[in-house]
């Protein structure tokens, strides 16, 4: 399965990193919740620096986000879960580390649409 790497490019803010790499891929629709749970992630880190990148495939789309001190709420990890195929956040050193995966076609199931 081939996967594409995605890297901010030089300057670029979290949230244009994600929606430009959302809007990259041909299956798009299902991934934008993405941008919307890394719009809570943000603010729970109250403008702390983080690193982003992304990788893409036919079959998955996974975003992982990388910060130094408080961690985010762990209520708000469990919500992000409810709304995705998998959110994962764990210690690594001294930052914290939270994977936002979709999978293609999800799992989950949106019962408000057709």
């Amino acid at each position: 399965m081939e996967e594409i790497i995605y890297l901010p490019k030089e300057n670029e803010n979290v949230m244009a990193f994600v929606k430009r790499v959302v809007a990259s891929q041909a299956d798009r629709e299902p991934l934008r919740i993405i941008s919307q749970l890394v719009e809570i992630a943000l603010g729970e880190l109250q403008g702390r620096t983080c690193e982003i990148s992304a990788t893409a495939s036919k079959k998955r789309f996974t975003l992982t986000l990388r910060h130094e001190g408080k961690p985010i709420d762990e209520r708000m990890i469990l919500l992000m879960d409810d709304q995705i195929d998998r959110a994962k956040y764990h210690p690594d050193g001294d930052n914290w580390v939270l994977t936002l995966r979709r999978d293609i076609p999800s799992f989950y199931i949106n019962h408000g649409e057709d």
